[in-house]
């Protein structure tokens, strides 16, 4: 296979140099351009099995080829107003300067510490931006083999909330059970929680108001849950839930005012030195 040569081609080329050399025969040609290979130095970095090296070469001719021909396509057609690409070229360069400096502004002054308190003042000043789309719970839930020694400790243990008691479970569980999710301390939703149940529930909310304690058990398996806090879809989430949201709206917020900061104050100062003049 013609890959398979330009493999072996490929790493004689890069043992004797790096450089194209006058005499280097093309693996490609597309009208009046070729393709060689020393261009494909850094396609096979890293690559170590055969077939890959083959599938990379292929695909990277394949979209050179394609490339060169639909910008010799351009060239024919498109009129010398169209081709001339120097304004857009221009304006691109002065927007992707401009943004790599604004980044590297950010990215020096930007205060990524955000405190209880601003979370709490952000919380509480919009309530409704943070309203539940699911049923949500503090629970924990316990996978556990019929054939699991002393069954009765754990059914007097997974609705404790004490620490000593929740240290006796977690070294029961962590010894007998097949699964044991702990998730008394945070928030979830309900619906990760059913999924890990043999039950079906039509109705998530009266079934939450009315059990706390979740029972179940299969052939082979006993199921325990034990909700210890629940909070209904359609009401405000708790601010520790939507702390993960509030984060990233207050860090936005403050790069805006440092991008603000930095145009403003660039002005003024340039103004400032008679650098910059407003007839």
């Amino acid at each position: 296979m013609k890959y398979t040569h330009y493999i072996l081609l490929f790493f004689i080329a890069i043992a004797c140099s790096s450089e194209k050399t006058t005499d280097e025969k093309p693996i490609a040609r597309v009208y009046n351009e070729n393709l060689y290979l020393s261009d494909l130095k850094n396609v096979l970095n890293g690559i170590k099995s055969k077939d890959d090296s083959i599938n990379l070469i292929k695909n990277f001719i394949d979209k050179w080829a394609k490339k060169q021909v639909l910008l010799h396509l351009a060239e024919i057609n498109l009129s010398d107003e169209d081709k001339d690409v120097s304004e857009e070229l221009d304006n691109y360069k002065t927007s992707l300067l401009i943004y790599k400096y604004q980044q590297n502004f950010i990215n020096q002054k930007l205060d990524t510490i955000i405190t209880e308190q601003e979370l709490s003042n952000y919380y509480n000043s919009h309530p409704n931006e943070f309203e539940l789309e699911e049923n949500i719970v503090k629970a924990n839930f316990i996978e556990i083999p019929k054939s699991a020694p002393n069954i009765q400790i754990l059914k007097s243990l997974y609705t404790k909330t004490n620490e000593k008691d929740l240290l006796k479970l977690d070294k029961y569980c962590n010894k007998y059970a097949l699964v044991y999710e702990n998730f008394n301390d945070r928030w979830f939703s309900f619906n990760k929680l059913l999924k890990l149940l043999p039950i079906e529930i039509l109705d998530q909310e009266a079934f939450l108001k009315s059990n706390k304690q979740i029972e179940l058990k299969a052939p082979n398996y006993f199921y325990f849950a034990f909700i210890k806090e629940y909070q209904l879809a359609g009401t405000p989430a708790p601010v520790e839930f939507a702390t993960n949201l509030i984060a990233p709206i207050i860090l936005t917020k403050r790069k805006i005012e440092l991008f603000n900061k930095l145009e403003n104050n660039a002005l003024k100062e340039e103004l400032n030195k008679n650098n910059v003049e407003i007839y």
